[in-house]
């Protein structure tokens, strides 16, 4: 690939003022520059193309606009890290380089520095982006090429691909691993950067993998993005929905058991595991030792892998929600924590 004139920067700013109190640069070719002076990054970044950076489109590029029309640099020459990064690392989202929405760094608020590990980041993700199979890269540019946080990146790239059936190419790519009745053609309109988030996480397939914090705060509709793909049984049934959704192949997988209780001739266990997996609203009554964790922890187990989300089960007894996970952790299920006022009760939840 020939490199295209390129300049990665980032900014310290005094958030009540918002005075610029130092700027970082460094080049493709590797000239770097370290000031807080307007006049001199604007001569910095002449004869660059496009500009990079991480957060730069919420973050650095109020406060640095001027320089960069100056420098005759806008919205289709700028390229931004974050948003590249949960699409092209689904595994590990926050990347090496990553914590929330901000740059590691042993020195911090420096600018230079975080300039040359955006760098390195955006290289990284170029070689992620080059190594994914070709269709998944048609989808992603299709999807994403005429959306502002990725516009850039196919434009540096030099990427175009040739006009596809979207709709047919996600289904083919993704059979199996979506419900084939997903109203997929009015969710490419309406939520493309949505379902590229999804899509990328399911092609994932690490059952620990998840969205960040800061994507679902700017693309809420993810959560229900996914929730349609892949936990909205079809009525018709489908090669997805026949083996994610079903709710004895559930309770072989993380229980061992081949079939529920039943009482009376009646399967009121599977009613109530089925009725949670449908998304209904339900009321179950059993008695003591009757079998009730199994209704809640077998939807919420398939949940959890399903949409990559998290379950809160609220239990009145302290000592119950101890003496379940205690026997999760058993059948290795360690993909439950309780929270409660004894001492060493964990701080942080890590749910199915």
């Amino acid at each position: 690939m020939n490199l295209k004139p390129i300049v990665f920067i980032d900014t310290e700013i005094e958030p009540k003022s918002g005075k610029i109190l130092d700027i970082g640069g460094i080049k493709g070719v590797g000239s770097s520059f370290h000031s807080n002076s307007m006049v001199d990054f604007a001569k910095f970044l002449y004869g660059s193309e496009y500009v990079c950076g991480h957060n730069i489109f919420n973050h650095d590029l109020k406060y640095i606009r001027n320089a960069l029309i100056d420098a005759g640099l806008d919205d289709p020459n700028i390229i931004d890290t974050l948003f590249l990064s949960p699409l092209l690392f689904p595994a590990k989202p926050y990347h090496k380089l990553l914590k929330d929405d901000k740059l590691q760094t042993e020195d911090t608020n420096n600018p230079l520095n975080d300039s040359i590990k955006a760098k390195d980041l955006f290289f990284d993700e170029i070689a992620a982006f080059q190594q994914a199979d070709a269709s998944l890269r048609q989808i992603y540019y299709q999807l994403l090429r005429d959306q502002r946080e990725f516009f850039s990146f196919f434009h540096f790239l030099g990427y175009q691909a040739d006009h596809i059936n979207l709709e047919k190419a996600i289904r083919e790519k993704f059979h199996s691993q979506i419900c084939a009745d997903s109203d997929l053609a009015k969710i490419i309109v309406d939520y493309p950067i949505e379902l590229a988030y999804c899509l990328a996480l399911i092609n994932a397939d690490n059952r620990y993998s998840i969205t960040p914090p800061w994507v679902l705060k700017n693309y809420p509709a993810v959560e229900r993005i996914m929730f349609l793909l892949r936990s909205s049984p079809c009525l018709t049934g489908c090669a997805y929905c026949d083996q994610a959704l079903d709710v004895h192949q559930g309770l072989k997988r993380f229980f061992g058991f081949d079939d529920y209780r039943t009482y009376a001739g009646e399967p009121l266990q599977k009613k109530a595991v089925q009725a949670a997996v449908d998304n209904k609203s339900l009321l179950a009554i059993f008695p003591t030792g009757g079998g009730k964790s199994i209704t809640f922890q077998v939807p919420a187990l398939m949940s959890g892998i399903n949409t990559k989300g998290l379950t809160v089960i609220i239990s009145p007894l302290q000592s119950l929600m101890k003496d379940q996970v205690d026997n999760l952790e058993k059948l290795n299920i360690t993909d439950a924590v309780t929270i409660n006022g004894y001492p060493g009760s964990p701080t942080d939840l890590e749910g199915c």
